[in-house]
């Protein structure tokens, strides 16, 4: 088993050396964290969120605070972020009941989502293999696999310039 690394840390003050300890940074934890809702053994699959979702909507003047919508609306896509204030200066939900539980991309999207979070595709360790993967990819490494895939698929590439026998200059066919 490898050695864990320390995250010991020395500040100096005035002319004393002082040792504290610091936790490393990490991503937040508790029941709504990321990393216990979004795995493959997260309960989220056998929810029916779509009702969820419809719910937050219509609770939101009673069940949030402001500081909350805030957040809400921050994390919504960029033509939705909208924050109109009611009489009472009470934030307005930028999204109606209605359309989230009428919307067909919605509805599309919400099995989309469970099925990935059931298949883990939000866990860190698969999203660092799919970056490594998307690297590779970009830096050529798997060219000569996939040329060779449609070279026996589709046979040899032509040459720019060639045209096959039958072929004519307008792109008709020669008998």
């Amino acid at each position: 088993m490898a050695p864990r690394k320390s995250t010991r840390k020395t500040t100096k003050t005035s002319k004393t050396s002082k040792s504290t300890t610091t936790k490393p940074a990490s991503t937040p934890s508790g029941p709504w964290s990321a990393a216990r809702v979004l795995n493959g053994s997260s309960p989220i699959p056998k929810k029916d969120i779509h009702a969820f979702l419809v719910a937050a909507i219509s609770g939101w003047s009673t069940d949030y605070t402001e500081a909350e919508k805030r957040v809400i609306i921050d994390s919504l896509p960029p033509r939705l972020r909208r924050y109109d204030e009611d009489i009472y200066g009470a934030l307005i939900c930028p999204l109606t009941a209605d359309m989230v539980a009428n919307d067909p991309y919605i509805k599309a999207a919400v099995p989309t989502f469970k099925q990935a979070v059931k298949d883990g595709f939000y866990e860190h360790g698969w999203q660092n293999k799919a970056r490594k993967a998307m690297q590779e990819r970009q830096d050529g490494r798997f060219d000569e696999y996939l040329e060779e895939l449609v070279e026996a698929a589709f046979g040899e590439a032509e040459v720019a310039g060639e045209a096959e026998k039958g072929d004519s200059e307008d792109g008709e066919w020669e008998a």
